[in-house]
């Protein structure tokens, strides 16, 4: 009798081990779901701090070489002459959306030789985009002749705005300010100045570059 009773208590403690091992799974594989979902939202907010990331570092070089690029090339303008409507005019003429001069072209400059140079802002795919003409400088040939023929090449596309203003005056007796517009005039502008904005509309560094100036701007006054 006592056998029996004894294999009858195993028996329900058998029971009662199976039944709590089919709990405790239950309790686990809850707690592996939890902890997959934690580990899913971690990977998920690294992956977002790391996009993050990685397009302010884009941003921030495409800054630095989009204003390098410009800097570089535009503190060389040079005070050289070209035909106009009226006689020879100086190698310079801006509007909020182009900058014509001359200068070396970079990275060309080593070869020697001047060029006439445009920069000008266009609609791109991305947004604005910024591109450039060039031909070899020659005086006896204006703008319209020497871009005739040029097809632009781009220099950056993806821009939510980029304008030029000059900061200038036509003669010594009056102050000068800022300008979106420098054609036709006798002497250049004594500085020029590059507003940008990326596509998300935040505002890049200002360019502020100066240019060379001729003996007219004195003389005017």
């Amino acid at each position: 009798m006592s056998r029996v009773t004894g294999m009858a208590d195993v028996t329900a403690a058998r029971r009662v081990q199976s039944g709590f091992t089919i709990l405790e799974m239950m309790v686990a594989l809850v707690l592996m779901a939890l902890l997959f979902l934690a580990l899913f939202s971690g990977f998920n907010t690294i992956g977002r701090s790391w996009d993050a990331t990685e397009a302010r570092i884009n941003r921030t070089e495409d800054m630095r070489l989009v204003g390098e690029f410009l800097r570089s090339q535009l503190s060389q303008a040079m005070v050289v002459r070209i035909p106009g409507d009226k006689g020879p005019v100086y190698a310079f003429e801006g509007t909020r959306q182009s900058v014509r001069y001359a200068a070396p072209l970079q990275p060309l400059q080593h070869n020697g030789g001047i060029y006439l140079i445009e920069l000008a802002i266009a609609s791109g795919k991305q947004g604005e985009k910024l591109e450039m003409r060039y031909a070899p400088y020659r005086p006896d040939m204006g703008w319209d002749d020497a871009f005739e023929a040029v097809d632009p090449v781009l220099v950056y596309d993806g821009l939510g705005a980029i304008s030029f203003e000059y900061y200038a005056s036509e003669s010594m007796d009056e102050d000068p300010y800022w300008q979106d517009n420098w054609e036709e005039k006798t002497v250049y502008p004594l500085l020029l100045r590059i507003r940008i904005e990326d596509r998300e509309r935040r505002p890049w560094p200002e360019l502020v570059i100066d240019l060379p100036q001729v003996d007219e701007y004195v003389a005017s006054g």
